[in-house]
């Protein structure tokens, strides 16, 4: 049994987790947060812990008073404040004496292959500190890489926690907007597959560096014919080039005009085009001995029987 605490566990993919971990029955689940929620008092054997992450001592003495032993971190380490609170806990972590295990917040593409190739990847550089920092502790790490979630392809008909936005395809519409040739790997995977995933892997011996899950690999185009599959009819195809999408420039999907009241287009955009081209130059045909071979038990949904299940007919 393990005495896990989820940093982040109140945002969509956290909630997963937590929620997923909690439903095994086989651990003392806590989860830190800055402030307090109600959305885990049907959880019976859920805590929630509310930290100051700007405060290591405070985290060191909340982490040792509970015996905490392993931390997931699901915060959004999209800035240097959220960035400095993730190392805070990992420096917490450390001096607490009790905490032998940490996952730092990753859950996408391998960023320290991305800084091999010197690609700008968003909020890389936050991601690659953690890493950097835990290397020099002793606590045991691990990286859960996920490529893209496909939470956002079954909105709004397949559960989840997280927020939508469209990218290559949205399902939707029936557009799609295929980086480069659309023939690169891609890897796709369900947060309810991951959160499956990282619970099992409370029980491995020993964690991997790198532990890759992955629901799925496809390419662009197989995606498309696929979304045409379930939906029973064609998708409105263009494709944007590598040379466009470097230029600044992507195809407007129509799901994501609604979201420009809270993140301006240039935002948004600039996100999806880094997505893309991440997709394009293979970083999200993610490599490596995979959590899906270690742990046989565990099945991932593939993306046609996702998208059969949630789109199916529709």
């Amino acid at each position: 049994m393990s005495v896990v605490a989820i940093a982040g566990g109140t945002g969509g993919l956290g909630r997963t987790i937590t929620e997923a971990i909690a439903s095994t029955r086989k651990h003392s689940v806590f989860v830190l947060s800055r402030k307090k929620t109600t959305i885990f008092d049907s959880l019976l054997n859920v805590t929630l812990l509310i930290v100051d992450y700007n405060s290591i001592d405070s985290l060191t003495i909340v982490l040792k008073e509970h015996g905490i032993d392993t931390i997931i971190s699901t915060m959004q380490v999209g800035n240097e404040d959220s960035s400095n609170s993730q190392l805070n806990l990992i420096d917490a972590a450390e001096k607490s004496g009790t905490v032998k295990r940490f996952a730092p917040s990753e859950f996408g593409i391998d960023c320290m292959e991305a800084r091999k190739i010197n690609f700008a990847f968003p909020f890389a550089a936050y991601r690659i500190a953690a890493i950097d920092k835990l290397r020099v502790t002793s606590l045991e790490y691990t990286s859960f890489l996920t490529g893209v979630f496909l939470d956002y392809f079954g909105m709004p008909h397949a559960p989840t926690y997280l927020s939508g936005f469209s990218i290559i395809v949205d399902v939707v519409n029936m557009k799609a907007a295929i980086p480069g040739e659309g023939n690169t790997p891609i890897v796709f995977t369900y947060t309810a597959d991951v959160a499956t995933f990282v619970a099992a892997s409370l029980d491995l011996a020993a964690w991997p560096k790198k532990s890759v899950i992955a629901g799925d690999k496809i390419t662009s185009n197989q995606l498309v014919g696929l979304v045409e599959k379930a939906r029973g009819r064609k998708v409105d195809l263009v494709h944007d080039s590598l040379q466009d999408l470097r230029a600044g420039k992507i195809t407007e999907l129509p799901s994501n005009i609604p979201l420009y009241s809270f993140m301006p287009k240039p935002v948004l955009e600039g996100m999806l085009i880094s997505f893309a081209m991440a997709m394009e130059v293979g970083l999200v045909d993610i490599e490596g001995k995979t959590l899906n071979e270690m742990l046989p038990d565990v099945k991932a949904m593939s993306v046609d029987v996702f998208l059969q299940n949630f789109w199916g007919g529709k």
